[in-house]
């Protein structure tokens, strides 16, 4: 059975929490990600923030200037190295979410999109050619 550091990306781009909204944003955008992994000085996840967060941006040109901490998540939902694969599809599935963090001990080690996930069970079930 596969698991979830079988289909993480392991070199993930993060932000720390005393960024700025718009140092976030120009890093979504740069990067065509949707959500960016918050971690501390030393490498524990601490929240996520989303594009969908950042649409406050609407609202108010001011909010360029907030930090990450006043609008990131910082309940995550994550999963450990070795949890199965259907664990992270069970909580895509049940949590909507597009994204879930891979921890080791608090720290983060990688991240897996929902694709990652399809991706990984779709070439599982592929007949081996060797």
């Amino acid at each position: 059975m596969l698991s979830a550091q079988d289909i993480m990306t392991d070199n993930v781009v993060t932000i720390g929490p005393n960024s700025t909204v718009q140092e976030a944003i120009e890093i979504l955008l740069r990067e065509k990600i949707s959500g960016l992994p918050v971690v501390d000085e030393h490498g524990r996840l601490i929240g996520i923030v989303t594009e969908f967060a950042l649409l406050a941006i609407a609202y108010s040109d001011e909010v360029r200037r907030d930090k990450v901490l006043k609008h990131m998540s910082s309940e995550v939902i994550c999963v450990e190295a070795d949890d199965p694969i259907s664990k992270v599809a069970d909580l895509c599935i049940i949590h909507r979410v597009r994204r879930v963090p891979v921890v080791t001990a608090g720290r983060l080690v990688g991240l897996i999109a929902r694709r990652d996930v399809l991706k990984g069970l779709f070439e599982a079930s592929q007949p081996c050619l060797a």
